[in-house]
Protein backbone atom coordinates (compact mmCIF):
# COMPACT_ATOMS: atom_id res chain seq x y z
CA UNK A 1 0.00 0.00 0.00
CA UNK A 2 1.96 3.13 -1.29
CA UNK A 3 1.89 6.34 0.69
CA UNK A 4 0.97 9.44 -0.57
CA UNK A 5 3.55 12.29 0.79
CA UNK A 6 1.81 15.98 1.08
CA UNK A 7 4.70 18.89 0.87
CA UNK A 8 4.56 21.86 1.77
CA UNK A 9 6.53 24.61 0.17
CA UNK A 10 6.93 27.73 2.36
CA UNK A 11 5.03 30.23 0.06
CA UNK A 12 2.27 28.08 0.89
CA UNK A 13 2.55 27.98 4.67
CA UNK A 14 0.76 30.67 7.10
CA UNK A 15 3.30 32.33 9.32
CA UNK A 16 1.98 32.93 12.69
CA UNK A 17 3.43 36.76 12.47
CA UNK A 18 2.33 37.27 8.79
CA UNK A 19 -0.58 39.70 7.69
CA UNK A 20 -3.13 37.26 7.71
CA UNK A 21 -2.94 36.21 11.04
CA UNK A 22 -2.88 39.50 12.22
CA UNK A 23 -5.66 40.25 10.38
CA UNK A 24 -7.23 37.45 11.99
CA UNK A 25 -6.53 38.24 15.28
CA UNK A 26 -8.15 41.97 15.08
CA UNK A 27 -11.34 40.09 13.40
CA UNK A 28 -11.65 37.99 16.46
CA UNK A 29 -10.96 41.00 18.99
CA UNK A 30 -13.36 43.08 17.31
CA UNK A 31 -15.97 40.33 17.52
CA UNK A 32 -15.24 39.19 20.74
CA UNK A 33 -15.63 43.51 21.74
CA UNK A 34 -18.79 43.72 20.23
CA UNK A 35 -20.49 40.07 21.74
CA UNK A 36 -18.91 41.76 25.54
CA UNK A 37 -20.56 44.75 24.60
CA UNK A 38 -23.93 43.35 23.98
CA UNK A 39 -23.66 41.13 27.35
CA UNK A 40 -22.78 44.61 28.84
CA UNK A 41 -26.04 46.03 27.55
CA UNK A 42 -28.34 43.61 28.33
CA UNK A 43 -27.50 43.63 31.76
CA UNK A 44 -28.17 47.09 31.98
CA UNK A 45 -24.48 48.59 31.91
CA UNK A 46 -24.44 52.29 30.79
CA UNK A 47 -21.21 54.93 29.95
CA UNK A 48 -21.21 57.09 32.72
CA UNK A 49 -21.62 60.58 30.80
CA UNK A 50 -23.39 59.68 27.64
CA UNK A 51 -26.75 60.12 26.38
CA UNK A 52 -29.06 56.77 27.72
CA UNK A 53 -32.15 57.25 25.98
CA UNK A 54 -34.42 58.78 23.99
CA UNK A 55 -34.69 62.49 25.02
CA UNK A 56 -32.56 62.09 28.40
CA UNK A 57 -30.31 65.08 28.76
CA UNK A 58 -26.47 63.60 28.90
CA UNK A 59 -25.16 63.67 32.64
CA UNK A 60 -22.57 66.59 31.99
CA UNK A 61 -25.88 68.64 31.49
CA UNK A 62 -27.20 67.56 34.60
CA UNK A 63 -24.00 68.15 36.39
CA UNK A 64 -23.57 71.54 35.36
CA UNK A 65 -27.04 72.49 36.41
CA UNK A 66 -25.98 71.88 39.77
CA UNK A 67 -24.94 75.19 42.00
CA UNK A 68 -22.99 74.65 44.75
CA UNK A 69 -23.82 76.46 47.72
CA UNK A 70 -21.90 78.44 50.30
CA UNK A 71 -19.32 76.51 52.60
CA UNK A 72 -17.81 78.33 55.46
CA UNK A 73 -14.12 79.34 55.97
CA UNK A 74 -11.11 78.99 53.70
CA UNK A 75 -11.57 75.45 53.54
CA UNK A 76 -14.89 75.63 52.20
CA UNK A 77 -14.00 78.03 49.66
CA UNK A 78 -11.26 75.73 48.59
CA UNK A 79 -13.70 72.71 48.19
CA UNK A 80 -16.51 74.71 46.94
CA UNK A 81 -14.25 76.31 43.64
CA UNK A 82 -12.78 72.96 42.99
CA UNK A 83 -16.23 71.68 42.90
CA UNK A 84 -18.11 74.19 40.47
CA UNK A 85 -15.09 73.52 38.30
CA UNK A 86 -15.43 69.74 37.99
CA UNK A 87 -19.70 70.25 37.50
CA UNK A 88 -19.34 72.99 34.63
CA UNK A 89 -17.34 70.75 32.29
CA UNK A 90 -18.68 71.27 28.89
CA UNK A 91 -22.12 71.08 29.92
CA UNK A 92 -24.54 73.57 29.12
CA UNK A 93 -27.10 73.21 32.31
CA UNK A 94 -29.49 75.41 33.92
CA UNK A 95 -27.48 76.67 37.13
CA UNK A 96 -30.05 76.36 39.67
CA UNK A 97 -32.42 73.33 39.24
CA UNK A 98 -30.53 71.57 41.70
CA UNK A 99 -28.82 72.52 44.64
CA UNK A 100 -25.67 71.27 46.31
CA UNK A 101 -25.26 71.82 50.19
CA UNK A 102 -22.05 70.47 52.05
CA UNK A 103 -20.56 70.69 55.38
CA UNK A 104 -16.69 69.92 55.97
CA UNK A 105 -15.40 68.61 59.10
CA UNK A 106 -10.94 68.92 59.52
CA UNK A 107 -9.44 66.54 62.44
CA UNK A 108 -5.57 66.14 62.91
CA UNK A 109 -3.96 63.35 64.47
CA UNK A 110 -0.50 62.98 65.79
CA UNK A 111 1.15 59.80 64.29
CA UNK A 112 5.29 60.16 64.84
CA UNK A 113 5.91 60.90 68.42
CA UNK A 114 8.98 61.89 69.60
CA UNK A 115 10.92 61.30 72.56
CA UNK A 116 9.91 64.48 73.95
CA UNK A 117 5.85 63.32 73.78
CA UNK A 118 5.49 65.71 70.56
CA UNK A 119 4.48 64.56 67.06
CA UNK A 120 6.52 64.71 63.96
CA UNK A 121 3.93 63.38 61.93
CA UNK A 122 -0.01 64.72 61.01
CA UNK A 123 -2.58 62.87 59.40
CA UNK A 124 -5.46 65.56 58.03
CA UNK A 125 -8.86 63.71 57.97
CA UNK A 126 -11.30 65.54 55.98
CA UNK A 127 -15.24 64.84 56.22
CA UNK A 128 -17.14 66.07 53.64
CA UNK A 129 -21.00 65.55 54.12
CA UNK A 130 -23.39 66.75 51.36
CA UNK A 131 -26.92 66.96 50.04
CA UNK A 132 -28.48 67.01 46.87
CA UNK A 133 -31.89 68.92 46.89
CA UNK A 134 -33.86 69.62 43.87
CA UNK A 135 -35.32 73.28 45.32
CA UNK A 136 -38.92 73.45 45.37
CA UNK A 137 -39.65 69.90 43.73
CA UNK A 138 -41.43 68.73 46.65
CA UNK A 139 -44.51 68.57 48.51
CA UNK A 140 -46.19 72.22 49.13
CA UNK A 141 -43.33 73.24 46.97
CA UNK A 142 -40.59 71.96 49.34
CA UNK A 143 -36.98 71.23 48.51
CA UNK A 144 -36.61 67.08 47.94
CA UNK A 145 -33.98 65.74 49.01
CA UNK A 146 -32.16 63.76 46.01
CA UNK A 147 -29.14 61.90 47.20
CA UNK A 148 -26.64 62.78 49.87
CA UNK A 149 -23.50 60.79 51.60
CA UNK A 150 -20.63 61.41 53.48
CA UNK A 151 -16.79 61.70 51.55
CA UNK A 152 -13.34 60.62 53.62
CA UNK A 153 -10.27 62.15 52.36
CA UNK A 154 -6.52 61.46 54.65
CA UNK A 155 -3.65 63.43 53.70
CA UNK A 156 -0.72 63.78 55.91
CA UNK A 157 2.07 66.51 56.83
CA UNK A 158 5.63 65.98 58.64
CA UNK A 159 6.20 68.19 61.53
CA UNK A 160 9.97 69.91 61.09
CA UNK A 161 12.09 72.50 62.40
CA UNK A 162 10.91 75.47 60.32
CA UNK A 163 7.75 76.69 61.44
CA UNK A 164 6.88 78.34 58.42
CA UNK A 165 7.53 75.45 56.11
CA UNK A 166 5.23 73.32 58.43
CA UNK A 167 2.58 75.87 58.02
CA UNK A 168 2.78 75.34 54.11
CA UNK A 169 3.21 71.77 54.51
CA UNK A 170 0.11 71.59 56.71
CA UNK A 171 -1.91 73.75 54.53
CA UNK A 172 -0.90 72.22 51.33
CA UNK A 173 -2.31 68.88 52.85
CA UNK A 174 -5.33 69.95 53.69
CA UNK A 175 -5.90 71.85 50.41
CA UNK A 176 -5.30 68.34 48.68
CA UNK A 177 -7.58 66.32 50.83
CA UNK A 178 -10.30 68.79 49.86
CA UNK A 179 -9.80 68.54 46.57
CA UNK A 180 -9.90 64.95 46.68
CA UNK A 181 -13.22 65.05 48.04
CA UNK A 182 -14.80 66.82 45.89
CA UNK A 183 -13.49 65.28 42.95
CA UNK A 184 -15.11 62.40 45.06
CA UNK A 185 -18.45 63.99 45.44
CA UNK A 186 -18.45 64.82 41.83
CA UNK A 187 -18.48 60.98 41.02
CA UNK A 188 -20.62 60.44 42.99
CA UNK A 189 -22.87 62.81 41.67
CA UNK A 190 -22.22 61.64 37.34
CA UNK A 191 -23.50 58.18 38.72
CA UNK A 192 -26.47 59.47 40.54
CA UNK A 193 -27.64 61.48 37.63
CA UNK A 194 -26.75 58.36 35.09
CA UNK A 195 -29.02 56.35 36.78
CA UNK A 196 -31.45 58.52 37.63
CA UNK A 197 -31.35 61.00 34.63
CA UNK A 198 -33.44 64.59 34.76
CA UNK A 199 -35.26 65.01 37.81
Amino acid sequence: MSRTAFSTSSADRISPTGPASRRSRRLVLAAAMAAAALTLSACGFRPLYGDTAANRPAVTEQLAAVAVGPVPDRAGQIYRNSLERLLAGEGRGHPGRYRLDSSIRITETGLAINEDATASRYNVRIVVSYRLMAPHAGENNADRLLADGTVTQINGYDQISAPYATLVSRQDAIERALKEAAREVHTRLSIYFDQHGEV
